[in-house]
């Protein structure tokens, strides 16, 4: 009787519905637009009802604007031919709000349109495939374009429509469009990153939780720090800066988007409630300084951010090259291992048999010295033979094919005792286990360089080789009980042997370590995740 399928567990209503919100999301068509217009003037239009208390030259100009970012964001993202419904409408519905004509509001709201517009199809042109500021010129692109270029369009067609309307006069249009200006900079370089950041697909593997950790209470200590500097000490804002820049510098684009808000957040609050050092002059020039303030580190902190992004990438470029080379390296040990095998040794082998038979009809004459002669050869093709073997097994052993790791694992134990007459201890599985050809070579090659380095340099009297897997992890330990390795050796670049070991663990996700050992000797620890046999392990 066939076993019925286990039963799904059920999803809680909050799982539920975010899981039914991606997949609306994740579908292109009309419900997609929809929601997504819903939810872009939504925002649009919360963020701005908000940000208007930071209003000073006008009622319907803020110093510190949100809702260009979020339009930026959405128009980058998703497509502006798409999304202009929901930002026009907000962009509308706020103006009228706020006592302006129907005609004044619409050509304001196509303003703002036109802003994102220019500004997304800027930044697309200068990410390319990018979708987040992962490079220094994608933020300058970002800060330098789209921050300061094309919200000159918002800024110069709204203090036209101002002034067209009769909603303000020529004496106080220039301070208008810098307010309207840096105010719509400002939410660019602020808020855009964020939604850029938490919007794009984990591309990294997950973080251990201490490192969440870490970030959680780094930015409660930015949060506090900067409530703090600007409620007690604001003529030392600027301390803020270089925590800001750990952040980002230690745990990305998320979490250094996230500082930004939070300073911002922070500092507009106490400035607004008329704390901190951006509150001597008048409301404008007050806000103007924070403005500066905001976007200096909005673009640094972005900045810091791009430069661990670019040192990850290019880290993850030099390991794919290492793995390819250790790879291509590889095939050629066993593609000349099987031609020397195959070829010279064949060759050899046939040239043997005809010594042999040389020999077998000298005998028969009765001719000492020719039988002395062919003697001598056939001795020399016997050792040549032998070293053929040799250079095959030391290429690529073919018990490392035949049997797997562990009994490759005792071959190259065997051969090192029998060169140097130091006894190894084996602490092996007692059944083979599953792991894929390359895992299986870093184990074996790994060995087989421990052995060698410790009879160049240990002077040991006894080895140790342990090898056990638990928990999906497989660990090697080789200790020996010679003089020990040298701090010096540790430390230099130049130190092939432990740099090639470390390049081979390295490109399957592992790691190694090379430390002395107690009371003395050297100990090498290979850890690799270990991957069965047709598993990717990109």
């Amino acid at each position: 009787m066939a076993e019925s399928p286990p039963q799904a567990l059920p999803l809680s209503p909050l799982t539920a519905l975010a899981a039914r919100l991606r997949s609306v999301l994740d579908t292109p068509g009309l419900t997609r637009d929809v929601v997504l217009n819903i939810a872009i003037a939504v925002a649009y239009g919360a963020a701005g009802h908000f940000s208007l208390a930071a209003a000073t030259e006008h009622r319907a100009v803020s110093s510190l604007w949100p809702p260009a970012g979020i339009a930026l964001f959405a128009f980058t993202r998703y497509g502006a031919s798409r999304l202009w419904p929901g930002v026009a409408a907000a962009a509308y519905f706020l103006n009228t709000s706020n006592g302006l004509s129907i005609v004044g509001s619409a050509l304001i709201a196509a303003g703002d349109v036109a802003e994102a517009l220019v500004g997304a199809w800027m930044v697309r042109r200068a990410w390319g495939e990018s979708v987040v500021p992962e490079r220094l010129s994608d933020v300058g692109a970002l800060a330098g374009l789209a921050g300061a270029v094309s919200t000159m369009i918002g800024a110069t067609v709204g203090v036209a429509t101002l002034l067209v309307t009769g909603a303000t006069t020529l004496a106080t249009a220039a301070n208008i469009w810098l307010v309207w200006w840096t105010g719509d900079a400002v939410g660019v370089v602020v808020v855009s990153p964020l939604l850029f950041a938490w919007s794009a697909p984990a591309a990294a593997p997950k973080r251990p939780r201490r490192r969440h950790v870490e970030a959680i209470l780094l930015l409660v200590l930015l949060g506090v720090s900067t409530d703090l500097i600007f409620a007690r000490a604001g003529t030392i804002a600027f301390a803020v800066f270089p925590l800001a820049g750990w952040i980002a510098l230690r745990h990305g684009l998320v979490a250094g988007s996230l500082a930004i808000m939070i300073v911002t957040v922070v500092a507009g609050w106490r400035t607004l409630a008329g704390y901190g050092p951006f509150t001597d002059f008048s409301p404008t020039t007050n806000l103007f300084a924070l403005q500066s303030f905001l976007v200096l580190l909005g673009v640094k902190t972005l900045l810091f951010a791009a430069m661990r992004a670019e040192a990850r990438a290019s880290r993850a470029r030099l390991a794919r090259l290492s793995h390819l080379l250790i790879t291509a390296h590889e095939d050629e040990r066993r593609r000349v291992a099987r031609d020397v095998h195959d070829e010279l040794g064949q060759a050899l082998t046939a040239a043997k048999i005809g010594l042999a038979a040389a020999l077998h009809r000298t005998q028969l004459r009765g001719s000492l010295d020719s039988e002395r002669h062919v003697r001598g050869a056939a001795s020399t093709l016997d050792g040549a033979i032998e070293a053929v073997q040799r250079i095959v097994l030391q290429l690529r052993p073919g018990v490392l094919d035949n049997l797997g790791p562990i009994a490759a694992i005792e071959y190259a134990a065997q051969q090192f005792t029998a060169q140097t007459h130091v006894p190894v201890t084996l602490a092996l599985p007692p059944e083979p286990f599953p792991i894929d050809d390359e895992h299986s070579t870093v184990l074996y090659r790994v060995t087989q360089e421990a052995l060698t380095n410790i009879t160049r340099h240990a002077e040991a009297g006894r080895v140790l080789v342990h090898l056990h897997h638990r928990n999906g992890t497989v660990t090697l330990r080789i200790v020996d009980d010679g003089r020990g390795i040298a701090e010096e050796s540790l430390r230099n670049p130049r130190s092939m042997g432990i740099l090639g070991m470390r390049e081979r663990a390295a490109a399957c996700g592992g790691r190694l370590d090379v430390q002395r050992a107690s009371p003395r000797g050297t100990a090498v620890t290979l850890t690799l995740p270990r991957t069965p046999t047709g598993v990717s392990h990109d």
